[in-house]
C-alpha cells in the first residue's frame, strides 16, 4: 500500500509542476476568463435568441 501513496502524490506533483511549466513557457498567453467566442458560438447565441422570440410571438398570454 505504501507504493500507492507514492504514485498518487507523485502524479499530483507532476501535474502541478507540468501545468506551471506550460504556463511559464507559453508566456501566460492563455487567459481562461476572457475567451473570444468562436463563430459557431456567436451563431448559436443568435439562433437561440431567434427561437425564443419566435415562441414568444406564437404563444399568446393564455
Amino acid at each position: 500500500m505504501h507504493w500507492v501513496m507514492w504514485i498518487f502524490w507523485g502524479s499530483m506533483i507532476t501535474l502541478i509542476v507540468g501545468s506551471y511549466l506550460v504556463d511559464f513557457l507559453t508566456g501566460r498567453k492563455y487567459n481562461l476568463k476572457e475567451q473570444e467566442k468562436s463563430l459557431n458560438q456567436n451563431s448559436a447565441d443568435a439562433d437561440s435568441l431567434r427561437e425564443m422570440a419566435r415562441h414568444d410571438q406564437q404563444n399568446g398570454p393564455f
